[in-house]
């Protein structure tokens, strides 16, 4: 059998793959064929973690990934791209691999790690102590996790918790060990930070949330509450989004009863936040698409300057911003999965 796809795209590559391994997997031999130059590819470079059944099929990132888990390499200190959809078509954030947080509150955080004054640098420290605890790596990738994953507090909590014990190798407290369990009606903080309206709460005291939590720690976290709530009447508030951050997680935290147990991950989703211990570390010089050119080249196909009876959907041109150029990406290889179910078909029993 011989099949001929126009054009360069991951999207034609990925249909040309699959339909020459589903072949082999029937015993069968298929010659496949592009139309186009081989050297015109979009680059796509890492860092970056995605779960993609189809990419991972298609030998993708397979040297630091797992399963479905794709881990391309990137260049050092470059932001880690971390997407938390299934498919990788959305869901997409940036994780810190080099130290200085990507988040505005992880920012902040390392902010007041080198903090001249002690008071800050004791607020670093007492939350860095606090993520030990946990058995979470205090490192501001975690953070940008935790404040940054496009999912609710709570999801953001779980993969954070999840992300960091992978890290650090520990296995931590259970978080909701330190709830009270206290009843309380007051809704909890909306996910956008509005410093007008958080100032007032701040210098409230929070109470509802620290009527949330156990004698163990309640007055500490009062008292890193009130150094905060110092430290910001000195610099005008510049680490406030920080303090934000955290109080948002631990208004929902504090809803739950005491001992109880937060809902797992789903499988992609654990899957992706054990994925970001390799991600951290994943440097080089790592081109996606051109791994998908060698795999192609590889299982026999071949690039042509033309051949007839040519196969073609509509070419998407890749955009520059690198969370977008892989949402694009990965939506390429969703249309070639597409693509090839639908040519496999008139393949197997050829329209008379």
């Amino acid at each position: 059998m011989d099949v001929a796809l126009h054009g360069s795209s991951p999207c034609a590559t990925i249909a040309a793959i699959l339909l020459i391994t589903r072949a082999r997997q029937l015993g069968m031999r298929l010659r496949a064929s592009i139309v186009g130059d081989a050297t015109d590819i979009a680059a796509m470079h890492g860092p970056a973690v995605v779960y993609s059944p189809v990419l991972a099929s298609c030998g993708i990132g397979r040297d630091l990934g797992s399963g479905a888990t794709v881990v391309v390499r990137g260049p050092p200190g470059s932001p880690l791209l971390v997407s938390l959809q299934d498919d990788g078509t959305s869901g997409w954030f940036l994780v810190d691999r080099d130290g200085r947080g990507v988040h505005v509150a992880s920012e902040a955080f390392v902010r007041l790690s080198r903090d001249p004054r002690v008071s800050a640098r004791k607020l670093a420290k007492d939350l860095r102590r606090a993520m030990e605890t946990l058995g979470m790596s205090p490192d501001p990738a975690v953070l940008d996790v935790l404040f940054g994953a496009p999912t609710t507090p709570l999801s953001r909590l779980i993969l954070a918790l999840r992300a960091g014990r992978a890290i650090s190798g520990l296995r931590g407290e259970p978080v909701t060990r330190y709830l009270s369990g206290a009843d309380t009606t007051t809704e909890p903080l909306p996910s956008t930070f509005d410093r007008e309206a958080f100032e007032p709460q701040l210098a409230g005291g929070l109470g509802f949330i620290l009527d949330g939590l156990g004698t163990s720690v309640r007055d500490r976290v009062e008292e890193w509450l009130d150094t905060a709530r110092a430290l910001a009447a000195e610099d005008g508030g510049r680490d406030l989004p920080l303090v934000y951050a955290l109080a948002e997680v631990a208004s929902h935290l504090v809803q739950l009863p005491p001992q109880s147990i937060l809902p797992p991950l789903s499988a992609h989703e654990d899957a992706i936040a054990t994925a970001i211990r390799a991600g951290l570390t994943a440097d080089g010089d790592e081109d996606a698409n051109a791994q998908l050119r060698t795999m192609f080249t590889f299982l026999g196909g071949q690039y042509v300057t033309s051949a007839s009876n040519t196969l073609s959907m509509p070419i998407v041109p890749p955009p520059t911003d690198p969370v977008a150029r892989w949402t694009w990406f990965c939506e390429e290889a969703v249309r070639g999965r597409a693509w090839a179910e639908e040519i496999w078909p008139n393949l197997m029993d050829p329209p008379q």
